[in-house]
């Protein structure tokens, strides 16, 4: 009797069918041992190691056959990118065999982002992009610097301090960020560059900057081979949200404030005041926030420039934030103006402004505010409203135009009869523009003790109800004020002033069919 033990069935050893996910998993492993011992072959065949049998002329393996490692995969690196063998990675090329002059128009393609962390990989590219040579190079070809400019001191600081939209930061106040402390405070001076397009805006630009720190906004001056338009992908109609079973049921009056949506009423920014020649950014706001301007400017100096602004937002106050632009100095909470040092200072230079919601631009509590060369035109309420004793008010070579007549297309917009300019107080000087086509009256100066007004070489033609209202004769606002070369109006056609819109015959025409003109 044989003491070892016999192996059992073949039929005991077989166990349950295995799970389906296990099955898989030893398919799946099954399926790499099959693929790695196929490429194993075809590497010996590959190999030059055959024997070559004499009468039946045919190429056979060896009988000792040494496997071959099958090929690295820098061999097909250097296929695909189709280089010497010598020079195959790219990377190693760019290093050894790159003319070193060409390295920084390289690094334009790049992109900041890639840019910066090429110069943590090693001592060659930390050395090339630390040259100024390389910054000025991609300030160049990015078209933020050109010949006749001001030539930096530090090229590097020029580069970050002169951001590209949507090349370095994806949105303005990405931009902004680079330069602000934790406390949303502007402590240097940045110029950001937008290039043509529409930006969707989904928050309020804010500017609060120290002394002697400007902050700039402006379409980039590209040359005419460029023509690269970008277009917000984001810019699509926001689907409607779903209203819950209570508030279907609930007992209550509908109010425009409690909207989710903007009213279905409230059509798009109009397309009057199409720019000739090139293209420019176009900032449209849709922001759910009640009354939220586009810019608001609370401290130090903003200077917008070759830009359009197309604002809509919830609420009714025209007072504070339903207004293309705000200048006005930070609220204590009792709603009282807060003395901040400098004072809010704007400047708006080739913008065309339209808010389908409110005002075109409000300045009040104190701000400076200087417009030229610019088209302020079919705001639903005032298009410039300065308030307080402080506050300033510089018009030059603008026009302000079709103000005031409300968006009544739904049931609590703004009401019709605003004036073009309204001086509640403050010092206001207008020269050389055409405040005309206003629904209540071309400019207002209200207060008799602190509207001062100066009008020169302007012209107030076919406003509603009043061309010029000034303060009551004998008040000290009214002595302190001045008008030359003024030519009023109760009818005729207005000569355009600001050069960013064609020079028609505005009194024959509607909104609609001068919006038509401008765009054929």
């Amino acid at each position: 009797m044989s003491l070892v033990q016999q192996p059992p069935p073949v039929e005991a050893t077989q166990s349950r069918p295995l799970p389906q996910n296990l099955a898989s998993r030893k398919s799946s492993g099954l399926l790499k041992r099959m693929m790695s011992r196929r490429s194993s072959r075809m590497s010996a065949l590959d190999s030059s190691s055959f024997s070559l049998d004499s009468e039946s002329s045919m190429m056979l393996p060896p009988t000792s056959a040494v496997p071959v490692a099958p090929r690295p995969a820098r061999f097909f690196r250097q296929k695909r990118l189709h280089c010497d063998p010598s020079s195959s990675d790219l990377m190693e090329w760019l290093q050894d065999d790159c003319p070193q002059d060409l390295l920084p128009k390289i690094l334009a393609f790049a992109g900041p982002q890639l840019v910066a962390k090429l110069s943590q990989t090693n001592k060659f590219w930390n050395g090339v992009v630390s040259q100024e040579q390389t910054w000025r190079t991609l300030s160049e070809e990015l078209y933020k610097w050109k010949e006749g400019d001001e030539t930096p001191s530090c090229w590097k600081d020029y580069y970050r301090y002169n951001p590209c939209v949507p090349v370095d930061f994806p949105s303005i106040t990405r931009a902004l960020a680079s330069a602000t402390t934790h406390k949303h405070l502007q402590t240097r001076s940045i110029r950001v560059l937008l290039r043509p397009g529409r930006y969707i805006l989904k928050e309020t630009i804010t500017v609060e900057a120290n002394h002697e720190v400007h902050v700039a906004v402006e379409t980039m001056d590209l040359p005419d081979t460029f023509n690269q338009v970008i277009e917000d992908p984001k810019d699509e109609k926001p689907k409607k949200r779903k209203k819950s079973l209570r508030k279907l049921l609930s007992c209550r009056t509908v109010d425009a404030d409690d909207e989710d949506e903007l009213p279905p009423e409230f059509p798009e920014p109009s397309e009057l005041g199409m720019v000739l020649g090139k293209e420019r950014a176009v900032l449209t706001l849709r922001c759910k926030k009640h009354n939220q301007p586009i810019l608001k400017v609370r401290r130090g100096s903003c200077i917008l420039r070759n830009l359009e602004l197309r604002h809509i937002t919830y609420g009714l106050d025209i007072w504070n934030g339903n207004a293309a632009v705000q200048i006005q100095p930070p609220l204590s909470p009792d709603e009282q103006p807060i003395p901040v040092a400098p004072m809010p200072t704007a400047v708006l230079d080739h913008v065309d402004i339209t808010s389908e919601s409110g005002r075109g631009v409000v300045n009040i509590d104190g701000g400076d505010l200087t417009i030229r060369n610019c088209y302020i035109h079919d705001c639903a309420a005032t298009g410039v409203y300065v308030g307080a004793a402080a506050s300033k008010l510089t018009i030059q070579n603008s026009d302000v135009v079709r103000n005031g007549n409300g968006n009544r297309q739904h049931r609590r917009g703004i009401a019709r009869g605003h004036s073009g300019i309204y001086l509640e107080q403050g010092l206001a000087e207008i020269t050389n523009s055409s405040i005309s086509q206003n629904c209540l009256t071309g400019i207002s100066a209200v207060s008799p003790l602190n509207a001062i007004l100066h009008l020169s070489e302007s012209e107030l033609v076919s406003n509603g109800a009043t061309q010029l209202e000034m303060p009551d004769i004998g008040t000290m606002a009214q002595r302190h004020s001045s008008t030359r070369d003024v030519h009023l109006s109760n009818v005729g056609s207005p000569r355009l002033r600001s050069a960013l819109v064609e020079d028609v015959d505005m009194s024959s025409v509607s909104s609609s069919e001068l919006s038509s003109d401008l765009s054929n």
